[in-house]
């Protein structure tokens, strides 16, 4: 299958890599392919995922997520909460180990849990706990959570996961800002798709770092 025709508007010469779930703007031919890639100050990525969002159900968060849903009782927005959980999980195995901001849609900005130990925090321990408080006590009616992530180097990380009730299907939409290589988002790309059901991945926008002088 011949790859997406992309506007000229997104090509990228250097995102280029093998036939999966993760799709790159097409490749630019000529002399800028031999040069050395620059990397990207800003990355976006828009992620669909299958009905079943979890692929590895077995895994101890999502047990520890299926645990509290159950004292909650929250049914509706379970799946929402195990695609969260699955994303933090995943933005922790690449280094991003601190939860900076989240909100949820309809409620806004909710507080993060007192950090016992914060340099050994990863995210999904702030989940957990942040969903085992009273401030997340009333979860049926959310939509969506906003999640900001750091930790490795210049480098940080928005990513918001929606749930689509009519259709009943779940949407990923990840920014990554900092210095950004290629191969960290094929890095990131591989790691979601060790937890989630992903069905595509794809980079819709982008942006050059600035040359170094």
């Amino acid at each position: 299958m011949s790859p997406p025709a992309w506007p000229s508007a997104v090509s990228a010469p250097d995102l280029t890599g093998p036939v999966s779930i993760l799709q790159w703007p097409t490749r630019a031919t000529g002399a800028g392919r031999r040069r050395r890639p620059r990397p990207y100050s800003h990355v976006h990525l828009e992620v669909d995922l299958a009905p079943e969002v979890v692929r590895e159900p077995g895994l101890p968060v999502f047990r520890q997520v299926e645990a509290l849903l159950r004292e909650r009782e929250v049914v509706e927005v379970g799946d929402l909460l195990r695609l969260t959980a699955g994303v933090l999980h995943a933005f922790s195995a690449v280094g991003f180990r601190n939860v900076d901001h989240w909100e949820v849609e309809p409620g806004g900005w909710l507080p993060l849990p007192e950090a016992s130990h914060r340099k050994i925090e990863e995210p999904v321990g702030h989940f957990l706990r942040a969903l085992a408080s009273e401030d997340w006590k009333g979860l049926s009616a959310r939509r969506a959570f906003a999640v900001r992530v750091s930790g490795l180097k210049n480098l940080r990380a928005d990513f918001v996961a929606r749930r689509i009730h009519r259709e009943r299907r779940h949407s990923l939409s990840i920014d990554l800002w900092g210095t950004i290589s290629p191969t960290f988002v094929k890095t990131l790309v591989g790691a979601l798709h060790g937890r989630l059901q992903l069905l595509r991945a794809t980079v819709t926008e982008f942006a050059r770092a600035p040359r170094s002088s």
